[in-house]
């Protein structure tokens, strides 16, 4: 161990505001973990998502789980290991345990992929596509967020070894660091187009309902089947743009103070900047306190608010 490394190690041991933000992060994945599990066990069956929606919003709260279960190892080994440490200097853990911190920043990615397939589903429901175009759009944003969060992870992080021992496991290496960015550009670019894209279905179907003059009861229902669904996603989509857009500027000017600060100091920083697991808590809430207020408004309360427009509309 050199001293550069132990110089680092005891800057952390002695760090704080790292410690309590570790802990927190500890507390706020184990309730992401449960709501997510109760908001999938409970609640699900009480929308009218069609099943295409709730199978992709399914797979998003499988990400969610591993993104709060890697951060949980990660955040609990470095405090171990510091509780454990006879010396400052030996509080540090075997870079094996690394690995779950590798994984949880490639699949930060997968939201993104399926925020998009949610949106690319609704898109081809709105105009009219059968169930076979939208489950195969939905089957290939599924995979995509398998295969391309494993590409990535591989490009990036295939040059640093685990062997040995690290004062702090972090997501951003040197020879992960140019990848990473990339990354960082392309899923902002994808959350931008995402949240336009939704934008300009909702005013799409809402303009539709109000100009369509047919009198078939199941076009009314599925544009107000369409609406209901995109209202009851669309805060999540905001939700994850605006969690990303943050995460963007933060890496962005932190790669620009990184040299002002002590490495310890910078390593907090970025750990305050990381607001993923954020998105990881609020997004099972946000949809959970949704799905709870509408739980009334089930298929008969659409059904016959088509109805009334159609009545309307011969009157």
């Amino acid at each position: 161990m050199n001293s550069s490394d132990c110089s680092y190690a005891v800057e952390l041991y002695d760090l704080v505001p790292l410690q309590i933000l570790q802990w927190f992060y500890i507390l706020t994945s184990t309730v992401s973990i449960i709501l997510v599990f109760y908001s999938a066990r409970h609640c699900m069956r009480r929308t009218i998502f069609e099943n295409v929606t709730k199978e992709l919003i399914i797979f998003l709260y499988f990400f969610i789980v591993i993104y709060s279960i890697c951060l949980i190892l990660t955040q609990l080994s470095q405090l171990v290991y510091r509780y454990i440490a006879r010396e400052k200097c030996d509080a540090q853990v075997p870079k094996t345990w690394c690995i779950f911190r590798y994984i949880l920043t490639v699949v930060a990615c997968s939201f993104a992929i399926l925020h998009s397939g949610i949106t690319a589903q609704h898109g081809l429901s709105a105009f009219s596509f059968g169930k076979r175009a939208q489950m195969i759009v939905s089957r290939v944003a599924i995979i995509l967020s398998f295969v391309y969060p494993a590409i990535y992870g591989v490009m990036a992080y295939y040059k640093d070894s685990l062997a040995g021992r690290t004062a702090y496991c972090s997501g951003f290496t040197a020879n992960s660091e140019g990848v990473l960015m990339f990354n960082v550009y392309l899923v902002l670019v994808m959350d931008v187009l995402n949240a336009l894209a939704s934008l300009l279905l909702w005013k799409y179907n809402t303009d539709r309902l109000r100009a369509e003059q047919s009198y078939d009861l199941s076009i009314s229902f599925h544009r107000r089947q369409n609406l209901y669904a995109m209202r009851q996603f669309m805060p999540i989509a905001t939700l994850h743009a605006i969690v990303y857009l943050v995460f963007f500027v933060t890496v962005y000017f932190g790669q620009h103070i990184k040299s002002t600060m002590s490495p310890g100091w910078y390593l907090f920083t970025s750990a305050v900047a990381n607001v993923i697991p954020h998105y990881c808590f609020l997004c099972p809430l946000i949809l959970l306190f949704l799905i709870r207020r509408d739980r009334f408004e089930r298929t008969s309360h659409i059904y016959f608010g088509a109805l009334k427009d159609q009545w309307n509309k011969k009157s």
